[in-house]
């Protein structure tokens, strides 16, 4: 083989053309090796070339694999600047913000889900979801509390094993059904009977009505449990009452009626009889008098007209007073009376005429349990800023069970013993309403057939 190489070169300084030849010669062997030699380094090169960059390629859909992984993990922190170069930085770029949203999102409804929880969490109504089966999905602490079982392990349990009422779970039955607007009520605690008005309403799915679809089968119901107890304890104070005070007043105006027909009748020409029915009637004509000013009076205060007008008032003389005064009945009942006080006893806040009708009434009530021979010692001590005064007794005493209500309008632990000694039974409550505007407490200690021990606290004169 041979291969020519031809050159030609003109010159103004020549007198004419000049040209030339020159003719090289290689084996043709050799030529073919150099080819070879050159086709292969071009080959390596691409190789190499293609090596690097696929290792750069996958490291980079190595570090988006990773970053995958951690969005979905929870991780929502965004890609380095560094990672965001080259063939795949968009994809990258669009990563970081598909994270900065989802991490927008999830944080709103975290932040949303704990609002709710410490809503549910704070609120004294029990609340509780039941799902389709008919199980405890969820409930808050109240509702727990209500139930007596921890959420722990109320939630995942059939209805019926945690509301042990029928009523109520049927109520569920019906919600789960569609229905609405369902109310009832329950009763849970023993020997405490604590009353609950019961809501239930049916969880309708988002999904469908979000559709214009309108509501669809419920997916579940929510339970809530209101206490209504002192509703249903202040209804029947005032049933009560309504039955006390037409008993209070139908007996005297009765015997007032019988005794005054009987003398129209003609005793009043009988002077023996005549005047005792007329003493009669006069008792129990002042009985509904006291009757009367006593419901008056106890009106005003509970309708917040009490005025109390405190000044720095000595309890000792105002105990002295009292005391003077039902000495005589206390004497006919064969009754010793007996006053303890510390020296330099501090005045007390209040006002004197209402503090002076709280010691009567308890003394009166003394009195009136307090069989003959028996005793009543008054006493006077401080504690934290009060004064407390004591009137205790060696009475009939009162069962454990009803010094809850002792101080209730019109309760008796004896009925028809207060009423043979002319008690309105309103006397301990007006003592518990003037002691709490004074800012004091009202209690007793008593039991049956060792007496009883009245209590009241009013603050010291600054």
């Amino acid at each position: 083989m041979r291969t020519s190489f031809l050159w030609k070169c003109g010159s103004a300084c020549l007198a004419g053309p000049l040209a030339g030849a020159v003719t090289l010669a290689l084996p043709a062997k050799t030529g073919w090796v150099w080819l070879l030699a050159a086709f292969l380094l071009l080959l390596l090169a691409s190789l190499l070339t293609i090596f690097l960059l696929s290792r750069r390629f996958s490291r980079r859909l190595d570090t988006l694999k990773r970053f995958c992984r951690r969005i979905g993990s929870g991780d929502f922190r965004p890609l380095a600047e560094t990672d965001l170069r080259g063939e795949l930085g968009d994809l990258g770029r669009s990563l970081n913000e598909t994270a900065a949203n989802l991490a927008a999102t999830i944080g709103a409804l975290t932040e949303e889900k704990n609002r709710s929880a410490a809503i549910l969490r704070s609120m004294v109504e029990g609340v509780a979801v039941i799902d389709v089966g008919e199980h405890l999905a969820f409930c808050n602490q109240a509702f727990s509390e209500i139930v007596d079982m921890s959420p722990q392990v109320a939630q995942g349990r059939p209805i019926l094993e945690v509301i042990r009422q029928p009523e109520i779970f049927e109520l569920a039955q019906r919600a789960l059904g569609g229905e609405e607007g369902l109310t009832g009520e329950m009763e849970v605690g023993v020997p405490r009977r604590r009353v609950f008005g019961v809501t239930v309403s049916p969880v309708s799915p988002a999904a469908a009505e979000a559709a214009g679809a309108g509501p669809g089968r419920p997916v579940g119901a929510v339970v809530v449990l209101h206490e209504i107890t002192e509703l249903r304890r202040l209804e029947q104070v005032r049933q009560d009452f309504v039955a006390n005070v037409s008993h209070e007043l139908k007996t005297p105006l009765t015997s007032i009626q019988g005794f005054a027909e009987t003398l129209l009748a003609g005793a009043l020409e009988d002077p023996s009889n005549g005047r005792r029915f007329v003493e009669i009637i006069r008792n129990h004509a002042l009985r509904l008098s006291r009757l009367t000013d006593d419901l008056l009076k106890l009106s005003r205060i509970e309708a917040g007209k009490l005025e109390p007008e405190f000044h720095a008032v000595s309890l000792p003389e105002l105990i002295a007073a009292a005391m003077e005064a039902v000495r005589p009945r206390a004497e006919q009942s064969r009754l010793s009376l007996h006053f303890a006080c510390p020296e330099h006893l501090p005045r007390v806040r209040g006002d004197a005429n209402l503090l002076r009708e709280v010691l009567r009434n308890l003394l009166d009530n003394a009195i009136q349990y307090t069989p003959a021979g028996g005793r009543i010692d008054l006493s006077v001590g401080t504690e934290d800023g009060f004064a407390v005064v004591t009137v205790a007794d060696t009475g009939i005493g009162i069962p454990e069970a009803e010094q809850a209500r002792i101080f209730e309008r019109f309760y008796r632990v004896d009925a028809a013993r207060s009423r043979e000694l002319g008690s309105t039974g309103l006397g301990l409550s007006i003592v518990k309403h003037i002691v709490e505007a004074h800012g004091g407490r009202v209690g007793v200690e008593s039991a049956v057939g060792r007496g009883s021990k009245f209590f009241f606290t009013v603050p010291l004169a600054g």
